[in-house]
């Protein structure tokens, strides 16, 4: 009866939020036992990207929130949380983006803090020839590799995460 329930409801607010009902197979592997593979039912509206996978799926979760700025080329720039602070990695914490000639995101950088309790990282981000983001890297900390595949729409339908050589996670959009 539950199932019924929540088939009739996923169907309305198709029909009256004019969603999408996507389906993810999430594989996660679990060594010599094989792996473990989560369905999921998603119902949503709007592009596959960045903010849609951090939301859903954790992952892509570190990454800024503008990929492209056209007001900064070729520059870096370091924002600090305290600003009457700098330099104090006791207790402040900064970001630092680095740009291209594209005004596109090739590293950011956390510095982390001693009160935060959080690990630094530093991601670089490598694109493709349309300018979408097709890989990024962090060997600070972790040596994480988080590897994007888009379709025809600029949606990415392929996340597999890394850590080291060995495949960590992998999200694929099964419609």
């Amino acid at each position: 009866m539950r199932t019924i329930i929540t088939i009739i409801l996923i169907l309305i607010l198709n029909l009256v939020y004019e969603q999408d009902t996507l389906q993810f197979n999430v594989t996660t592997p679990k060594g010599i036992n094989g792996q473990i593979t989560d369905p999921r039912t998603i119902v949503y509206s709007g592009k596959l990207d960045f903010d849609f996978y951090k939301k859903y799926f954790f992952t892509p979760y570190h990454y800024p929130q503008k990929m492209v700025d056209p007001i900064h080329k070729n520059d870096t720039i370091t924002v600090w949380n305290d600003s009457t602070n700098v330099g104090d990695f006791n207790s402040n914490w900064s970001y630092t983006i680095t740009y291209d000639s594209l005004s596109r995101v090739t590293s950011y950088r956390y510095s982390a803090c001693i009160l935060c309790s959080q690990t630094p990282y530093y991601f670089h981000f490598f694109y493709n020839q349309l300018g979408q983001v097709i890989k990024m890297t962090n060997k600070l900390n972790e040596d994480k590799t988080i590897e994007f595949k888009y379709d025809y729409h600029g949606n990415i339908i392929s996340v597999k995460e890394y850590l080291g050589s060995d495949l960590a996670k992998e999200i694929e959009l099964i419609k």
